[in-house]
């Protein structure tokens, strides 16, 4: 299983920060994410601990997410980032940032990208599952019983009880992060 990773996600708008933040946290493979709401917290927090993944919005009260970005991966030369703008097709990658960046994304599709392009960073564990396990995974997070489910499946409960343990063990997680894990996923996926 991959490691755990970091991710330091910074943008001046709170409510959009704290929903970009619910985001990233729906992957089990981040261990700690991080917010912050200029480029002066952004860089205290860089100092602090190791960064993985950062997502930047470019429009920062204190200065530009560009130059962040590059004092970020001076900091962190494995980083990999994504870019947030209200204008992300006018947006000109610097040459120095270019193998960092792995997406540059507009606020108006933030949500569905950014999973997209977190998707293509993390290889999140969830999306190993088998077709099946899937289906429950996705079922669980709809707040769905071992037996509500296996009556929508038309299986056994004992079989799906096999799935839900298969899915945990896949996933590391224990039964209730299992049960947070897969409501945050299904909560996302309704977002847009």
């Amino acid at each position: 299983m991959m490691r755990s990773m970091n991710c330091l996600v910074i943008d001046d708008q709170r409510i959009f920060l704290d929903l970009l933040a619910s985001l990233v946290e729906s992957f089990p493979e981040i261990e700690n994410v991080a917010k912050a709401y200029c480029v002066q917290t952004a860089k205290e927090i860089s100092e602090r601990q190791n960064v993985d993944i950062a997502i930047i919005d470019l429009s920062l009260p204190d200065g530009d997410g560009t130059d962040l970005a590059t004092t970020l991966v001076k900091n962190h030369p494995d980083i990999q980032l994504i870019i947030l703008s209200g204008s992300a097709q006018e947006f000109i990658c610097p040459s120095d940032l270019q193998h960092a960046i792995r997406g540059v994304i507009d606020k108006t599709d933030a949500f569905e990208a950014l999973r997209h392009c977190l998707n293509t960073i993390i290889q999140p564990a969830h999306q190993m599952l088998t077709q099946r396990q899937k289906e429950i995974y996705a079922l669980i997070g709809e707040g769905k019983s071992n037996k509500e489910i296996a009556q929508q499946l038309g299986s056994a409960p004992s079989t799906v009880e096999t799935h839900r343990k298969a899915i945990a063990q896949r996933l590391n997680l224990s039964g209730a992060e299992l049960i947070r894990a897969a409501t945050l996923n299904q909560q996302l996926q309704n977002i847009d």
